[in-house]
């Protein structure tokens, strides 16, 4: 049986999927100052120029390390809302915050975020920061308008605001967790309550 070969954008896209695993690997495990693109090449299996011919440099590849971080947590947020077939807003913000636990507060992810801060030009952080929040938002933008329209009730203020506060109170309480672990995982889950509280009369 003949085995198809991989087109040269596809063997690209392997490569460069490759490339973001390793690199998640050992940014998270040693740091990102610690690690070299040599480092990265060696564990997924290829050489420097292979990382080199797919990034810019190493702040390149750490932006996109985070943005994919960012994006799988929030695949995974959007998931485990969409499983919830009834319960109301408690339900799914209760399937919200589960989702949430491991990457909110995550000390490793948090420390990336900071070292990958202070190597960065100011405005290439910027604008990639603002992007990455923006797409934040817009996925609980998605997710509480699907969970609203699942439960049957209308949002009970503009959505824009409501994703606004969900992205804000994950966003300062991750960074507090990754400070201070006596910060306990469920208060995930009881803030989100309490803002869908606030919010909206029969959330509870």
């Amino acid at each position: 049986m003949r085995v198809a070969r991989l087109t040269r954008a596809e063997s690209q896209e392997r490569t460069r999927r490759l490339l973001v695993e390793s690199a998640t690997r050992l940014f998270l495990r040693d740091g990102f100052g610690a690690t070299s693109l040599e480092a990265i090449g060696e564990e997924a299996g290829f050489s420097r120029g292979a990382v080199y011919s797919n990034f810019a440099s190493k702040t390149d590849i750490g932006m996109v390390v985070v943005d994919t971080l960012y994006e799988r947590a929030a695949r995974e947020a959007a998931a485990a809302v969409s499983r919830v077939t009834g319960g109301g807003p408690r339900a799914w913000t209760d399937a919200l915050a589960a989702s949430l636990q491991t990457s909110v507060g995550n000390p490793d992810w948090a420390r990336l975020e900071i070292e990958l801060a202070a190597s960065a030009q100011r405005d290439t952080l910027r604008a990639a920061v603002a992007a990455r929040y923006a797409a934040l938002r817009k996925t609980c933008r998605d997710v509480l308008v699907a969970g609203y329209a699942a439960a049957n009730l209308p949002p009970p203020a503009d959505p824009d605001l409501i994703s606004l506060a969900v992205a804000s109170l994950v966003l300062g309480l991750g960074v507090q967790r990754a400070c201070d672990p006596d910060i306990p995982a469920e208060a995930v889950g009881q803030l989100l309550h309490l803002l869908t509280g606030a919010v909206h009369p029969d959330a509870h």
